[in-house]
């Protein structure tokens, strides 16, 4: 049995994140990752081949870790206490891990080398999309009991495009979101959502002709 590692892997996962968010992911060197989490360069290269590898756990560690809480608020009974509850943990975990919210909100996944990943990486990012998609699909249908082109749009301008400009603003400014562009952002998602509900088609009775 081999000795157990000295230095841990959430170590090295974490000085990546503060590296890649504080001068960006595109400039990420290993010595930088290992220098920030007090470990030998080599050790580093002994858990990933390359910075390409590391950029991809980054990335797919926090993206993760988000999607699971955030598709999760979305399965609540009531479609429309769902959604806002799932822009609600949006804020709160932006206020709890703003290293990671930085570079979710202000860079994408082809800032950390996606075009270089390994393949297995590829495959978690493909199931990540996969499911994500599938989870907007069907809180879509659950609301406006269709699941087309035009009701995923409604969902996403609601769930994704207004809580995603508002906090981008306050990320980029490096500052937490303040209590009151949190419930602004509520009212407006709240409006969207009822309004794509009340969209639902109705079912017409048959009269019976007498």
């Amino acid at each position: 049995m081999g000795r157990p590692s000295r230095y841990a892997e959430a170590d090295i996962i974490a000085g990546a994140t503060y590296v890649s968010s504080e001068i960006g992911p595109q400039k990420l060197t290993i010595a930088a990752v290992a220098e920030r989490a007090g470990v030998p360069v080599g050790s580093i290269y002994h858990r990933y081949a390359s910075r390409d590898e590391i950029l991809a756990a980054v990335w797919l560690d926090f993206i993760e870790e988000f999607q699971e809480h955030w598709l999760a608020e979305l399965e609540a009974e009531d479609a429309v206490r769902a959604g806002l509850a799932a822009v609600r943990f949006g804020f709160g975990w932006v206020r709890r891990r703003p290293r990671e919210a930085r570079l979710m909100l202000l860079h994408r996944r082809e800032d950390f080398a996606s075009e270089h990943w390994p393949a297995s990486y590829r495959r978690r990012a493909e199931r990540l999309a996969q499911r994500a998609g599938a989870g907007l699909l069907r809180y879509a249908s659950r609301l406006t009991g269709r699941a087309g082109a035009a009701e995923l749009g409604h969902v996403r301008f609601a769930l994704v495009d207004v809580p995603s400009a508002a906090l981008k603003r306050d990320v980029e400014a490096g500052v937490a979101p303040s209590e009151d562009v949190e419930q602004m952002v509520l009212d407006t998602c709240a409006y969207a959502l009822r309004r794509a509900a009340r969209k639902q088609p109705t079912r017409k009775t048959s009269k019976t002709r007498r």
